[in-house]
């Protein structure tokens, strides 16, 4: 059985959702997958090492409903014309709306079955109330996604909130099956020269809480900024390292100013994947108050980074929302808090930097526990298993 794997974010491409398909799809049998993803600089290095086809196409990437039809039309010519030449047997669509498009006109033009993944705010946008909906195009989204879920074989969900989403939006509970993002912990037994890392941001005896995150008003940076002041008063030796770029940067940046707190805090701008298991090792614990943002439908739907930093033995902090509760169990592997209430935020980072102990315990608990369940092979087997016989 043929499976083709259409994605429009995936490696090099940094982020959740492409991180997600290649940890889980590089785990399944080269011989079956043919994977369809953009061309963009670097994706040679990457495609070398790559045991199966993977076919890349000169897609646009940006956003807007024009260069979204455009990018959807060209998935569509090369799926189609790969069903006709490579004996295609089912679709796996990455993304619910471009590439669950496609698995849906195939599915009425050649019947086959479709698999479309969904990750949390992707759905949960087209899913806001009209009344709160500002756009056309959001409308007629959808109606789309209403036309595409409903007629998959099978959808893939990543995380018990996403499912439940799915089924209050009238999915039947047997068609969406959960199968959380594995992590390809093995990457971060490597580390590169963190002690010169420390170095070079001026990290030595000082307390480093990371996150790792595009810069973006829903990851809630701001939050922990807004707590810094009660922190400082306890812990005057912390500093807060922020890895990521977006356009929520000013805005942080003028926060820290405003509360006289700049100087403990660090803006890295992007760091490549590669380079971050250096990063976590650093720290001394990982922080990501992420929140939902309830008028545009913005979630996070899971947060990979979690458990990345349990793959670094690092112990985390995670806002109580959306999808976070599969990767982060309270007082398991992390602390779950308030993700708008600066106050609650500050006594759990003042609580966990102060005991050594809490620290190993939970950063040692989650390292196992992502070897446990988020193992790329076991989440890849339990894929094929469930589609199977679809």
């Amino acid at each position: 059985m043929k499976s083709l794997m259409i994605s429009s974010d995936f490696p090099p491409i940094s982020g959740g959702q492409s991180k997600f398909l290649f940890n889980l799809w590089c785990n399944l049998n080269p011989d079956e997958i043919i994977i369809l993803a953009p061309r963009i600089e670097g994706c040679e290095v990457i495609d070398n090492k790559l045991p199966f086809t993977i076919i890349r196409l000169n897609i646009p990437l940006c956003n807007g409903l024009l260069i979204k039809s455009i990018k959807t039309l060209i998935l569509l010519f090369h799926t189609i014309k790969l069903i006709l030449l490579s004996k295609i047997d089912r679709i796996h669509c990455g993304q619910v709306l471009s590439a669950g498009f496609v698995g849906y006109i195939c599915h009425i033009l050649f019947r086959k079955p479709y698999f479309p993944y969904v990750h949390g705010a992707d759905f949960l946008e087209f899913t806001t109330p009209f009344h709160s909906i500002k756009r056309r195009g959001l409308r007629w989204g959808k109606i789309l996604l209403n036309l595409i879920l409903k007629n998959a074989s099978l959808i893939i969900a990543n995380s018990s909130f996403t499912k439940n989403a799915l089924i209050d939006f009238g999915i039947p509970e047997e068609r969406v099956k959960v199968i959380n993002p594995p992590v390809d912990y093995k990457r971060f037994e490597v580390v590169r020269d963190a002690e010169g890392l420390k170095e070079n941001y001026g990290l030595r005896g000082k307390k480093v809480m990371l996150t790792v995150g595009r810069l973006v008003e829903r990851k809630g940076h701001d939050y922990v900024i807004k707590a810094m002041p009660e922190i400082i008063k306890e812990i005057p030796e912390i500093h807060y390292l922020i890895v990521g770029d977006g356009p929520y940067k000013n805005e942080l940046e003028i926060l820290s100013e405003r509360l006289n707190v700049r100087d403990f805090i660090t803006f890295t701008g992007f760091i490549p994947d590669g380079n971050l298991s250096s990063y976590y090792t650093i720290c001394d614990f990982f922080i990501m108050v992420s929140r939902e943002i309830k008028e545009r439908g913005d979630i996070e739907g899971f947060g990979i980074v979690y458990l990345e930093a349990n793959a670094a033995k690092k112990p985390v902090i995670a806002g109580r929302s959306g999808g976070i509760g599969d990767a982060v169990e309270d007082g398991v592997n992390g602390i779950l808090v308030n993700p708008t209430d600066s106050g609650n935020i500050a006594k759990a980072i003042i609580k966990l930097m102060k005991d050594d102990g809490m620290r190993t315990k939970l950063g040692m608990i989650g390292y196992k526990r992502v070897i446990a369940q988020f193992n790329p092979k076991r989440q890849a087997d339990t894929l094929y298993k469930l589609t199977l016989s679809l």
